[in-house]
């Protein structure tokens, strides 16, 4: 069975997705910290202990792809899933080559969202 007290950073502009899958998340036993933009989450990054991201790719100041090139710079391992509407399929895709661990589209399926990360937690700790 999971550790399910993982630390989760949550970084996207729009406070309705922040707080849905806040509690969502804090509901079923994830630490959540969150963020507006990328900068704010390099922030976090740089000074918490975060076992993944959930990150938005449409965002004022630091949009997710840059934010994406800078985990994987500084956190290589890090376990990134990110987000976008329906128009930017192609984009999410474009992502994951570019080193994000999986993607959602909006509007988000929590039940999916959940399912992946259980996925990708029980991956890391099988190969731990």
């Amino acid at each position: 069975m999971l550790n399910m007290a993982k630390h989760i950073l949550v970084v996207d502009d729009d406070p309705d997705i922040v707080l849905a899958l806040t509690d969502r998340l804090s509901n079923l036993g994830f630490r959540v910290t969150t963020a507006g933009n990328g900068a704010e989450g390099m922030k976090i990054l740089e000074h918490e202990t975060v076992d993944g991201v959930i990150l938005d790719l449409n965002m004022p100041v630091m949009d997710g792809m840059t934010m994406l090139t800078q985990v994987r710079q500084q956190f290589p391992r890090m376990p990134v899933i990110i987000m976008s509407g329906d128009e930017n399929t192609q984009r999410l895709i474009r992502g994951t080559m570019d080193g994000a661990t999986d993607y959602i589209v909006k509007p988000i399926n929590v039940d999916l969202l959940v399912e992946k990360w259980m996925r990708i937690f029980w991956v890391l700790e099988a190969n731990k």
